[in-house]
This record gives C-alpha cells, structure tokens and sequence, in this order.
C-alpha cells in the first residue's frame, strides 16, 4: 500500500474508530505500546472500540493491557488528532503478550508488532531482549558487559541487529550491566545505558533511540517482575 493509500485509510479509519470492532476468538491477548518516534512526543493507542495506551510519551511504554484476541484494527494518534499515525490490522493470539514498537520519523512512521516472550527465566537467572528502534543508528551491534568493559576485548551479544528488529531473550547472571550499541563491526559506542542492577527472575527489553532532539538514548522496560 503506497503512503498516500495509508494516509487515505488513516483519515478514514480516525474519524470511526470508536465504532469499529475486531473479530475476535474469546481469549485475551496483552499489549504494551512503546513510542519510540522521534518527534513524537505522545501517542494514544487504539484497538478496536478500546484505548490499550493513554499519552505515552517518547522513549516510554505503556503498561501491558488485557485486550480481545483476534484481528482488531489498531489506531495509533498523537492526543487530540483528528487524523491517525498508522492504521493496520493486528493479529493477537489469545494467551501471548505483545509489545507495539511505533518508531521511525513522523513523516515514515510504522508499526512492528513483537512478541514478547515472560515466561520466567532459566533458574538462577534474568533474561535481556535488546531492540534497535534508532533511525539513526543503522545495523547495530549491541555488548551487554560489566560497567568500564573495553569492548575491543569481548564479542558482541548481539550482532547486526536491524532498525526496528528485537533480539531474542538472553539468560543473564544477575549483577551489574551497562548495554552498548555501536555500529556494526565497530566498538565506537553511540548509544549506552546507565549502569543497570538486574536480579533473578527479572525479565528486561532495552531499547536503543534516537534523542528526542539530538543525539541517542535508551529505555529500559520491565517486561516481567
């Protein structure tokens, strides 16, 4: 569908979504909003005739909502829009928890719909998923190391992780981390966390992004416990 047919279907579906439904399989799914566009300071989400996120704001998710399984037509909008960001058809598999990755610029922006993975980690340990939701970063790859860690010394964790592609969850020892994203075969780090204390049990999404002005910054999203 070109952008112009997008942007067609989006004036229309805004204007009717309070009214529309989804078909639906009677089971319940849970879905989690996270805005990571750029100059997109908030974001309201849709599904069907319900709100799942409220004014989330950039670099932040919403919590997880309890939503109807099936194929419901999700609305994404600035508060107060009169006219959708995106408009698409999800398909929610009843019992799975989902995160709705916004990102990209205004003028470009898409929806990528992730599975989220909270079943508990593996005994003793954390699982991390890593998520490369900046348009500005290109192919990244991504060390997860103990905080003052030359890179230049270990492997990435993560390598050639695309714009807008999550990881698979990794089983992590509990202790001290900070995340680093550099370009692809590089060590020069563009973005990086603060030093992260992760405990047993835990589950956590780290996200790479663009600043909301300039520059890069991260997020850090309790996915479970």
């Amino acid at each position: 569908m070109s952008r112009v047919s997008q942007l067609l279907l989006a004036v229309i579906i805004v204007t009717v979504w309070p009214a529309l439904g989804c078909l639906n399989n009677g089971g319940t799914s849970h879905v989690r909003l996270l805005n990571a566009s750029p100059g997109e300071a908030s974001l309201n989400g849709f599904l069907g005739s319900s709100t799942f996120a409220s004014s989330v704001a950039y670099a932040t998710a919403s919590d997880y909502e309890n939503v109807v399984s099936g194929s419901p037509v999700m609305v994404i909008a600035p508060p107060g829009a009169t006219t959708a960001l995106i408009a698409q058809t999800l398909s929610l598999v009843s019992g799975t928890t989902y995160t709705v990755l916004a990102s990209g610029y205004p003028e470009s922006i898409s929806a990528i719909l992730l599975t989220d993975n909270i079943s508990p980690p593996p005994a003793a340990k954390m699982n991390l998923r890593v998520i490369n939701a900046s348009p500005s970063l290109g192919i990244a790859d991504v060390y997860v190391v103990a905080p003052g860690t030359a890179l230049d010394t270990v492997t990435p964790t993560v390598s050639a992780l695309n714009f807008q592609s999550a990881s698979s969850y990794v089983p992590l020892l509990p202790g001290n981390y900070e995340i680093d994203f550099t370009p692809t075969g590089q060590t020069i780090v563009l973005v990086k966390t603060s030093t992260q204390s992760f405990s047993v049990g835990q589950i956590r999404t780290v996200v790479g992004l663009n600043g909301a002005v300039t520059g890069f910054t991260t997020a850090v999203l309790a996915d479970l416990n």
